[in-house]
C-alpha cells in the first residue's frame, strides 16, 4: 500500500490504535466503555461523539501531531482548533485507510 501512496504522492503514516475509543479527543481524559457502548461521553469536559468519531480525532490528532503539524493540548484539541506550524516546502495530506 506505500508504493501506491507514494505514486500518488500521499504521505502514510502508521498510528497505534490503542485507546483511541477511550480516551477524549477534546481533552484527553480517558473514558472506558465497553464495545457496546457507542457514544463517547465525557464527564470531564462534557464532550459528547459517536465514538469512532471520536476514535477518529484522536486518530488523526496522532498521525498529525507525528509529522509535527498538531501540537494536541493535554491528549486532545482544548481550544478546538489545532496548531499549524508553517512548512517551507513539502505539504503532506493524510488520509485516514
Amino acid at each position: 500500500m506505500n508504493t501506491v501512496a507514494v505514486k500518488r504522492g500521499v504521505h502514510v503514516v502508521k498510528v497505534n490504535p490503542h485507546n483511541t475509543s477511550q480516551n477524549c479527543s477534546n481533552c484527553g481524559h480517558k473514558v472506558p466503555k465497553t464495545l457496546s457502548v457507542r457514544t463517547h461521553s465525557c464527564p470531564k469536559c462534557g464532550t459528547v461523539l459517536d465514538r469512532d468519531e471520536n476514535a477518529a480525532r484522536n486518530i488523526l490528532n496522532k498521525a498529525l501531531c507525528e509529522v509535527g503539524i498538531i501540537l494536541p493540548a493535554c491528549g486532545g484539541l482544548d481550544t478546538g482548533q489545532p496548531v499549524r506550524q508553517e512548512t517551507s516546502e513539502t505539504w503532506i495530506q493524510l488520509s485516514l485507510l
